[in-house]
């Protein structure tokens, strides 16, 4: 590589000249290009760099609205979940009220059949009462007056009906006083 190195030197140094030229011709070669390369390519160029440059803004703005679009998400997603929690704790309210008032009317109902039930036992009773009274009543009566129609003579029946009618008078005459 030295030995290239000491060519090149050797070559300069001994024709300046030609040295010369070549590097005005290597300068006038670059300058054309680039005046040629501008006028074909920078166009093209500039043109390319102004699409990039509108495309970047654009996915610039892209993602700007994408980053908006996903806080916006959250937002409505926070706001969803919120009102999901508010529905549920007031139907959760509303369930419990209803089971709540559904308890309180079954219990009224049962107190109300409790009570309708205590009643015909009453009536019941009564009933069974009045007519275990009547039917003692009249066996009572029947006894007696197969007693009586037994121990008894005809004249005997007589007075001692006699007897019994005068007492119930005189009873149903006091009764009559007093009131």
């Amino acid at each position: 590589m030295e030995e290239l190195f000491k060519d090149a030197i050797h070559e300069i140094t001994g024709q300046p000249l030609i040295f010369a030229a070549e590097v005005v011709q290597f300068l006038l070669l670059v300058v054309m290009i680039r005046f040629l390369l501008l006028r074909t390519v920078g166009k093209t160029l500039k043109e390319r760099r102004e699409m990039i440059a509108v495309k970047m803004e654009k996915a610039n703005r892209a993602d700007k609205e994408h980053a908006e679009a996903q806080k916006q998400a959250a937002s409505i997603v926070a706001e969803a979940h919120a009102e999901a929690q508010r529905i549920v704790g007031a139907a959760q309210a509303a369930a419990d009220e209803r089971r709540r008032t559904g308890l309180e009317q079954a219990e009224h109902e049962a107190n109300a059949i409790i009570l309708e039930a205590q009643k015909t036992i009453k009536t019941e009773k009564d009933r069974v009462v009045r007519e275990t009274s009547e039917h003692l009543a009249d066996l009572v009566t029947l006894v007696t007056r197969r007693f009586i129609d037994e121990a008894l003579t005809e004249s005997e029946r007589r007075a001692l009906t006699q007897k019994l009618i005068v007492t119930r008078l005189k009873e149903m005459e006091g009764i009559v006083s007093r009131e």
